[in-house]
């Protein structure tokens, strides 16, 4: 936004504050400009029609409303009192748990609270009178146990519901959690991390967590708004945070004690750099944790990611934290087709039934072929498929059966994760999918093809992972 002299602005409360500040320094000086400026109106009409989220990326943000101190709040996701997932959701959340169990992981979910359970005393009065707080407490807390009856460990946030800290847990108009929240919710998820069995066995560290120096934040929300509205707000400051090992903690080794870490994190971008997160769980854990946390991948972008990953299978950690916000959707029944296979490394420690190596052309390719009509039923089988360009983040191909009938399926991959362009996924083995005799493998090439593009496809049984772990988590 470019300022001029002898205008009228709207602005933001705080942008108004310090340009008026600013105006008060320089009233002695005869040619200093002076300016007049009046806090934000705030939200358009246009903010409170849903029709105008007209964008994926507006989309998120459906739709906002008005808070105090310029806080901004929307209404889907933050002030939501319904969560979890579907009974079928929970079932293969479930099953997805025993699997990484038998790998000998135990897995540890940490379900971020929405803004509405957290910093409602920021909501305007209206929409404090509507939001149903009550109602949206009992449903998370009611969440919470549904995870720990699927054998997950999963830390309770309540105690930090209301806030009324000096540092907010979440930004004003973003929807990441502030450094101070990140390091209140690692200190409980940390004491969840104790109770877990693998906990005792893992070389315990010091670590320290120190300030050093400030967090800029132009928060989604307000940018959102701008475009709605053409609202112009402040960026908001916090303090930001940086973790490191005490002493003789750090040792000579880069992770202490002669080896990797065996605690990993997957998840969304709270857990990235700016805010965190693992820093604060490693202080209060007292363990060296991998991070793997992906900035726009979604909730399933890092795990699927880390689960192709060779360190994963070479040498999975102890424990797994997933982290994720509620609003994302448990019951995706195409990422349990992706995620359950990859636990046991899909094809790769199996004999394929099928493979071949294809150079691909433009439009569909037929990869493989059951020309010998073995009996290889959808319902047990796995696809596994690898691009010659690890750059390549999109898989569309379409499965034949031998009645006819097929399966069109688009596996996206985000561009912020490498996962060395492979795509593991079962066969559909839903309703009556399981009994389908498989015929064929077709793979669209991708748009923009680079020359000389191959992919790898094999067809295999669906691996099973022998039970290497009988221990059963709790919470």
């Amino acid at each position: 936004m470019t300022i001029r002299p002898h205008h009228l602005l709207r602005l933001s409360s705080l942008a108004a504050g310090l340009l008026l500040a600013h105006g008060a320094l320089a009233a002695g000086a005869a040619d200093a400009p002076t300016y007049s400026a009046l806090p934000a109106a705030g939200l358009c009409p246009a903010a409170a029609d849903d029709k105008a989220y007209n964008t994926k990326y507006l989309g998120f943000f459906t739709h906002l409303v008005p808070a105090q101190e310029d806080w901004l709040f929307r209404t889907t996701y933050d002030l939501r009192t319904d969560f979890g997932t579907t009974p079928e959701g929970w079932r293969e959340l479930k099953a997805l748990n025993e699997a990484l169990r038998r790998r000998g992981v135990e897995l540890m979910v940490v379900y971020q609270p929405t803004r509405g359970l957290i910093n409602r005393e920021k909501l305007s009065p209206e929409e404090k009178a509507s939001f149903n707080y009550e109602l949206a407490k009992k449903n998370y807390l009611a969440t919470i146990a549904k995870f720990r009856e699927a054998g997950i460990y999963t830390p309770d946030f309540s105690p930090l519901f209301d806030e009324k800290e000096a540092h907010p847990y979440y930004f004003k108009g973003d929807h990441h959690w502030t450094p101070y929240g990140a390091m209140r919710s690692a200190k409980i998820a940390a004491e969840t991390l104790k109770e877990m069995p693998a906990y005792a066995d893992i070389p315990k560290k010091e670590f320290e967590s120190k300030r050093v120096g400030l967090l800029s934040k132009l928060g989604t929300f307000h940018k959102a708004a701008a475009q709605l509205c053409g609202s112009s707000y402040a960026p908001q400051y916090v303090d930001r945070f940086e973790t490191e090992p005490v002493g003789d903690s750090g040792g000579g080794d880069l992770f202490g004690d002669g080896g990797d870490p065996q605690v990993a994190v997957v998840g969304t971008s709270n857990s990235g750099p700016a805010y965190n997160f693992v820093g604060f769980l490693e202080q209060y854990g007292k363990v060296d944790i991998l991070n793997n946390a992906v900035s726009g991948g979604g909730f399933d972008s890092s795990l699927l990611a880390y689960l192709t990953s060779k360190e994963f299978h070479d040498k999975p950690p102890k424990i797994l934290v997933w982290e994720f916000a509620t609003h994302y959707d448990m019951a995706q029944k195409s990422f349990y087709r992706q995620a359950m296979p990859l636990v046991a490394n899909g094809c790769a420690e199996q004999k394929a039934v099928l493979s071949r190596k294809v150079k691909l052309h433009a439009g569909r390719n037929e990869v493989l072929l059951n020309s010998g009509a073995l009996p290889i039923r959808s319902g047990s089988y796995t696809a596994d498929v690898t691009y010659s360009d690890p750059g390549i983040h999109e898989l569309k191909n379409t499965v034949w059966y031998m009645n006819g009938r097929r399966e069109q399926l688009k596996i996206e991959q985000s561009k912020a994760v490498d996962t060395g362009g492979r795509y593991v996924f079962e066969l559909r083995n839903d309703e009556d999918w399981p009994d389908q005799q498989f015929l064929s493998l077709e793979i669209e090439a991708p748009d923009d093809m680079p020359a000389g593009l191959e992919v790898e496809a094999k067809l295999c049984q669906t691996p099973q992972i022998k039970a290497t772990d009988s221990r059963v988590a709790g919470r």
